[in-house]
C-alpha cells in the first residue's frame, strides 16, 4: 500500500462528521492492507507506530521537526516555524513546502517503508541519536507529497488529531472482515486481554475469528484494566452486587499498575497501559522477593505511604515519581507500596475466568507479604452494616473509600469492562453527587477580561461506549488556580484542531469557540444531574434533551487515564435516575 492512499484516507477523515462514514472509510482501507501492512495502518490511524506498551515512539519535538522540514526543503528552520505558527500545525506547514524529489528516488513511499523510518527513529539513542532522527524524517519528506508530509510530521510529533478511537477502528474491522461492525464484541475481547489492535487486525486477516478468539494472554503485554460502577447511595450496593458474599476493599488514591514477573523480569504497566517500571524501583525489587511463582500478573495500586505516621499521602505527592531522573533518589524521599487486589496469571494459565474467591486465594497463595508489598485489606460481608463499618474505618485511616466485589461463582475479570461486579463507594461531602466525574475536554471558549490570552472555560464531556462518541454534559470555569488557567493553552497545543471531532456530538448552543480532539481527562465536582436541551449526554431526539452536570468545579487533572476510561454517559444516566428516584 503506498502511503500516499493512507494519506488520501486521512484527509478525508479529518473532514467527516459522521462516525458511521468514517467507520466504513476505515474499513475499505484495511479490507484493501496486505498482511504485512494492516497492523501499521491501524497504529497510524491511532497516530502510533507500534503498542502503546511497547514504549515505540518517534519522541520527535517541534524543534526537530521544523529541523527535518527545513532540510527537506532547504529552507531556513526559522521560516518553517513562522508557517507553523501561521498556521497552527507544524504538519501543515511541512505540506506548503515545494520539495523536489531527491536523486535516486525509488519512487513512491509505501506504509512499510514509512514504519521502517519511524522504527528506526524510535530506536535511535546515545550521541548523535536527534541529528539521526532529523535525517531519517526529513529523507522521507523529501520524498512525500504534500498531505504525506502532512501527515508524517503529525505521526512523528505525537499530535495525529483524526479522532479515531480503539472502538471505531475495531468497528471498521468487523464490517471490513466479518461483514458488520455488530461482530466486534469477540474483536474487542481479544484487544482487551492483548492491548495490541495491530495483533487483533493481522490476525482475524490471516485466521478469522478463530484466531482471534485464540489470543492468549500474554506476559509484559499489559490486559486492559476491569473497572468500577459506581452508585448514589452505599445502600444500593448489596442489590447492585447481588452477591450473598461481598468482599468490601480499601480504595486507594494512587496509581493503578499491573505488575508482569516472568522470573526476575518484572515490568508494569499504568492505566493507560504505559510502561512505569522505572517510576517503581522500589516496587519491582519487592516483587522479585515476594511473589513466589515463577510467571505472574498482579493487578493492584502503587501508593505513597508514610511507614513513620502510618498514613497514606495524596496522589499528587506520588506523581513526582514520575520522572526519568534522579529516580532512585526520589523512591527513597516518596516511598511507594503495593497493594495488590487481583491476580489475573500465574504459572501460565490465565485467571480470568475464575472467579473473584479463587483468584484471591490464589493470590494469597504466591504472595508473602510485606510492608512494601502486600494483599489489599479487606473485609467479607453480607449486608449494608459490614460495608458501611469498613466504609467508616477506611475513612478514618484516611483513605478515599471502597470497593465492593461480587464473590459469586461468575465474578470473573471481565477485562476492559465496567461492570456491576466492582463498585466504589466514596464520598464527597457537601455536594448531591456521590463520587466526582472523569470528563474528557473536548473543547474551549476565549478567556476574557482578566483570562484574555488564554481558554475562559472548557467543554468537557462523558465517553458513550456502545457508539464510541464524547456526549457532552457541562461546561466549566471555576476551580481553576491562575496557574492553571495559564497553563491551558500548552496543555491543550498539540490537540485543537480545526472542526468538529466526529466522535463528538454537540448542541448548537453548547459549540465552543476552538475544539479539541478528545485526549485529555478532568476531574470534575458539581452539585447535581440534571435534563439540559444544551448538553448531549444520553441524548433523546424526541424530546430534544440530554443530562448535564450543574455547578461543575475543576478538582485535577487525570493525566493517567484514556479518554475512553472517562465516566461513561451510562453511569450520568444512572446517577440521575437514582437522584429522580430517591
Amino acid at each position: 500500500m503506498k502511503f500516499a492512499t493512507l494519506a488520501s484516507c486521512f484527509e478525508r477523515l479529518n473532514v467527516t462528521s459522521s462516525r458511521n462514514d468514517m467507520t466504513a472509510l476505515l474499513a475499505r482501507l484495511l479490507a484493501g492492507a496486505s498482511p504485512d501492512e494492516i497492523g501499521i495502518v491501524c497504529y497510524f490511524t491511532l497516530g502510533a507506530i507500534a503498542p502503546g506498551y511497547s514504549g515505540l515512539t518517534p519522541g520527535i519535538g517541534e524543534r526537530t521537526a521544523a529541523a527535518a522540514i527545513a532540510l527537506a526543503g532547504s529552507v531556513d528552520p526559522a521560516a518553517v516555524e513562522a508557517a507553523a505558527r501561521e498556521l497552527g500545525d507544524y504538519g501543515d506547514a511541512a505540506a506548503r513546502l515545494t520539495v523536489a524529489p531527491p536523486e535516486g528516488s525509488t519512487g513512491p513511499l509505501r506504509v512499510t517503508d514509512v514504519h521502517r523510518g519511524f522504527m528506526e527513529i524510535a530506536r535511535a539513542s546515545g550521541p548523535g541519536s536527534a541529528d539521526r532522527k532529523t535525517r531519517v524524517l526529513a529523507a522521507m519528506l523529501a520524498a512525500a507529497t504534500p498531505p504525506e508530509r502532512r501527515y508524517l510530521v503529525r505521526l512523528a510529533t505525537g499530535e495525529m488529531r483524526l479522532g479515531v478511537g480503539d472502538m471505531t477502528l475495531l468497528d471498521a474491522l468487523a464490517e471490513a472482515f466479518l461483514g458488520s461492525k455488530a461482530e466486534r464484541p469477540p474483536l474487542e475481547h481479544a484487544y482487551n486481554i492483548s492491548s495490541d489492535v495491530g495483533l487483533v487486525a493481522r490476525t482475524l486477516q490471516e485466521s478469522g475469528l478463530a484466531g482471534v478468539s485464540a489470543i492468549p494472554v500474554t506476559l509484559h503485554h499489559p490486559i486492559r484494566p476491569m473497572l468500577t460502577q459506581r452508585v448514589s447511595r452505599i445502600s444500593e450496593i448489596p442489590e447492585r452486587i447481588g452477591s450473598r458474599v461481598i468482599a468490601v476493599e480499601e480504595k486507594y488514591d494512587g496509581e493503578r499498575v499491573q505488575a508482569h514477573k516472568d522470573g526476575d523480569d518484572v515490568t508494569l504497566f499504568s492505566r493507560r497501559l504505559t510502561d512505569v517500571t522505572h517510576q517503581y524501583p522500589d516496587i519491582v525489587r519487592h516483587i522479585r522477593r515476594c511473589v513466589t511463582a515463577d510467571t505472574a500478573i498482579l493487578d493492584g495500586e502503587a501508593v505513597a505511604f508514610d511507614h513513620e505516621t502510618g498514613t497514606y499521602r495524596p496522589f499528587q505527592t506520588l506523581m513526582r515519581r514520575r520522572r526519568k531522573h534522579r529516580v532512585r533518589e526520589v523512591a527513597g524521599e516518596i516511598p511507594a507500596t503495593y497493594r495488590v487486589f487481583d491476580l489475573l496469571y500465574v504459572n501460565g494459565e490465565s485467571y480470568l475466568r475464575r472467579s473473584y474467591p479463587d483468584r484471591r486465594a490464589r493470590l494469597e497463595e504466591v504472595l508473602s507479604p510485606d510492608e512494601k508489598i502486600s494483599p489489599a485489606d479487606r473485609t467479607l460481608t453480607g449486608d449494608l452494616d459490614g460495608i458501611t463499618e469498613f466504609y467508616l474505618a477506611c475513612i478514618e485511616r484516611g483513605l478515599e473509600g471502597v470497593v465492593c466485589k461480587s464473590c459469586a461463582e461468575d465474578s470473573f475479570y471481565r477485562a476492559g469492562a465496567r461492570e456491576w461486579q466492582w463498585i466504589k463507594w466514596k464520598s464527597d461531602y457537601g455536594t448531591e453527587l456521590a463520587d466526582t466525574l472523569d470528563l474528557v475536554v473536548v473543547g474551549a471558549n476565549a478567556g476574557r477580561g482578566k483570562r484574555a490570552g488564554t481558554y475562559g472555560s472548557v467543554l468537557c464531556a462523558a465517553y458513550n461506549h456502545e457508539e464510541d462518541i464524547f456526549q457532552t454534559v457541562c461546561g466549566m470555569g471555576t476551580g481553576f488556580t491562575d496557574a492553571d488557567l495559564a497553563d491551558l493553552p500548552r496543555r491543550f497545543a498539540g490537540v485543537r484542531v480545526d472542526r468538529q471531532p466526529a466522535r463528538v456530538m454537540v448542541t448548537p448552543q453548547a459549540v465552543p469557540d476552538f475544539w479539541f480532539a478528545p485526549a485529555r481527562v478532568v476531574e470534575v465536582l458539581g452539585l447535581e444531574i440534571t435534563e439540559s436541551p444544551v448538553h448531549t449526554c444520553n441524548w433523546d431526539p424526541e424530546w430534544r434533551r440530554g443530562l448535564a452536570l450543574r455547578f461543575p468545579r475543576f478538582v485535577r487533572w487525570r493525566d493517567e487515564k484514556s479518554p475512553e476510561a472517562a465516566t461513561t454517559t451510562a453511569e450520568v444516566a444512572a446517577m440521575f435516575r437514582r437522584r429522580r428516584e430517591g
